[in-house]
C-alpha cells in the first residue's frame, strides 16, 4: 500500500503511520477477509517547508554536491535519506575482516589513508520493528548510501558504509533496597540502568555519543542515588564486544570510533546484570 491524495483532498504526508492503523478497505471487498497492519510504515518525506528549503539551499552552497570534508559526508547522507537520524563519518579508517573460530570479525583500524566509514543510525520515532537500544540500518538501506555516495566522492576513497558497534556493560553487585519488595525494586533499577546507559534510546532530545568512555565510580553514584537503594557492595563491572567479556574493570573504554555503549539485555540468560539482594549489613560477593 502506497500513500497518495486520494480524490485531491489536499491532504499531505506528515508522519509515518503506527502499526495497526489500517484495519480495513476504504471500498471493502467480499474477497478480502481480514485486513492487517503488523508494523508502522516505512519511507516517505514531508513536503518542504520555508525553513527546511533554506538548510538544503545553504547546505548545497557549501559542499556543492561533493563529499570531501566529513560534514559534507554527513550532510549529503542525512538530505537524501529521510529514514535516517544521525550520520558519523569517520576519516582515515578502514574495516578489516578476519575470521575467529568460524566467525566473521571485523577491527577498525584508524590509521588507514584515503578509508572513509559512515556510521547510520536509523530514524526510530513511530517505528517498531526496532530494538530502541540497538537501531540497526538495513543491509538494503546501507548499500543504497553506499551507491548515492560513490556518485559524490572522489574515486580513490574506500569507502565502507556499517552499523554502529553496540558494546555492552554488564554490572554485578549487592545491593540492600530500603524496603524488602526485592523484585519489584530489582525490575526497576535494571530499567533505569537501561535508560542511564543509553538516555537517547528513550529521550529524542539526547543525541548518541560514539566512543568515550565510563567509569565504574559514575554508575555505582548514579546506583546510590536511587530513593529505594540504601547502599551497595561487591560492585563489578564488565565490558563485552562482539560477544567477548572482560574481566572486571573500573573502566570502560570505546574499542573504536564507531563505537557505543548501551546495557546488556535484561532477559539475556548469560549475560544480565547480576544483582544479589543483602538483608544484613554483611558484605555478599
Amino acid at each position: 500500500a502506497r500513500f497518495y491524495d486520494y480524490r485531491d483532498q489536499h491532504i499531505s504526508f506528515k508522519q509515518n503511520i503506527a502499526a495497526g492503523t489500517i484495519s480495513k478497505l476504504l471500498i471493502s471487498d467480499a474477497s478480502v477477509k481480514k485486513i492487517v497492519q503488523p508494523y508502522s510504515s516505512a519511507g516517505g518525506r514531508q513536503k518542504e517547508t520555508n525553513d527546511h528549503f533554506y538548510v538544503r539551499v545553504s547546505e548545497r552552497l557549501r559542499h556543492k554536491n561533493r563529499g570531501v570534508s566529513m560534514w559534507d559526508y554527513e550532510r549529503l547522507v542525512l538530505e537524501a535519506f529521510s529514514g535516517i537520524y544521525k550520520v558519523k563519518c569517520i576519516n582515515h579508517t578502514e574495516l578489516i575482516e578476519t575470521t575467529l573460530s568460524g566467525q566473521t570479525v571485523y577491527t577498525d583500524n584508524e590509521l588507514k589513508p584515503g578509508g572513509v566509514v559512515i556510521v547510520a543510525i536509523p530514524d526510530l520515532r513511530n517505528k517498531n520493528a526496532y530494538d530502541p537500544q540497538r537501531p540497526y540500518t538495513s543491509l538494503g538501506v546501507l548499500s543504497d548510501i553506499r551507491k548515492y555516495l560513490y556518485r559524490h566522492i572522489s574515486p580513490h576513497v574506500r569507502l565502507d558504509v556499517r552499523n554502529p558497534r553496540f558494546e555492552e556493560i554488564q554490572l554485578s553487585f549487592s545491593v540492600k533496597f530500603i524496603a524488602e519488595e526485592n523484585e519489584f525494586y530489582e525490575k526497576q533499577l535494571k530499567t533505569e540502568i537501561e535508560q542511564f546507559l543509553a538516555p537517547w534510546a528513550y529521550d529524542h532530545g539526547h543525541d548518541i555519543e560514539f566512543g568515550g568512555k565510563i567509569s565504574k565510580s559514575v554508575l555505582i553514584n548514579f546506583i546510590e542515588e536511587r530513593p529505594y537503594v540504601d547502599y551497595l557492595s561487591c560492585v563489578k563491572m564488565y565490558q563485552i564486544v562482539e560477544g567477548v567479556k572482560s574481566s572486571d574493570v573500573e573502566e570502560v573504554i570505546a574499542t573504536s570510533a564507531r563505537s557505543v555503549f548501551v546495557s546488556v539485555k535484561p532477559d539475556d540468560p548469560l549475560n544480565a546484570h547480576d544483582i544479589k539482594f543483602l538483608t544484613t549489613a554483611d558484605c555478599i560477593c
